[in-house]
């Protein structure tokens, strides 16, 4: 036998091909793990900014002053039970058309919190001007007006000393998912936190 002679390297056998995703699905699982830990999943709390009642913000084209809330049972005729929240304040646009917030679902730039239970909505409804018009606008060029925003919390809802009022910021952009829109007003991922003060008031029929 030759002395250059050396033994064949061994032959290597191919990964099974689960191998390769499971690999791939635990270091998913590693890493997120890792960022839990770190506390890179807790929910931000640097993007609400708290203000004192009775402060006046700027979002978008409004100017907004909040200073208190009231609760109330209602029972309508069918016997449900609800609590009606009411935020009470003031607000005017800044802008040259007559425009009113939007505050309908997950795109209205309102959201109530009662920390007591972690319940949270958003609002029924809301009013402007001392008549208290329902889906009337801010006329532009006007001083601060009465501005209501109503919510409805279940019938566990208990009245807290205070309860958490959040306004969002608003920016003007094109919102759609291919950019060919026109721009509007949307939310902005900032916005303001408010604790107002709550008023109970007596049981209603509705």
């Amino acid at each position: 036998m030759s002395p250059a002679w050396s033994p064949p390297a061994p032959r290597h056998r191919p990964l099974p091909s689960w191998v390769v995703p499971v690999a791939v699905v635990a270091a998913l699982v590693l890493v997120l793990g890792l960022v839990r830990v770190a506390g890179g999943l807790e929910r931000r709390t640097d993007l609400l900014q708290n203000r004192s009642a009775g402060t006046t913000v700027s979002a978008g084209p409004y100017e907004l002053r909040f200073t208190a809330a009231t609760a109330q049972q209602r029972t309508d005729f069918s016997g449900a039970v609800v609590w009606q929240v009411v935020m009470k304040g003031e607000g005017r646009t800044t802008g040259e058309e007559s425009i009113a917030p939007d505050y309908d679902g997950d795109e209205g730039m309102f959201v109530a919190k009662d920390e007591a239970s972690g319940e949270i909505q958003v609002p029924q409804g809301q009013t402007v001007g001392a008549t208290r018009r329902i889906g009337a606008d801010f006329t532009p060029g006007l001083p601060m007006q009465p501005f209501e925003v109503q919510f409805e919390f279940g019938q566990t809802y208990r009245p807290q000393p205070v309860i958490s009022f959040v306004v969002f910021r608003l920016e003007y952009r094109d919102n759609s998912l291919l950019g060919n829109a026109e721009e509007s007003w949307h939310n902005a991922n900032r916005g303001y936190r408010f604790e107002l003060p709550v008023e109970e008031l007596p049981p209603a029929i509705s």
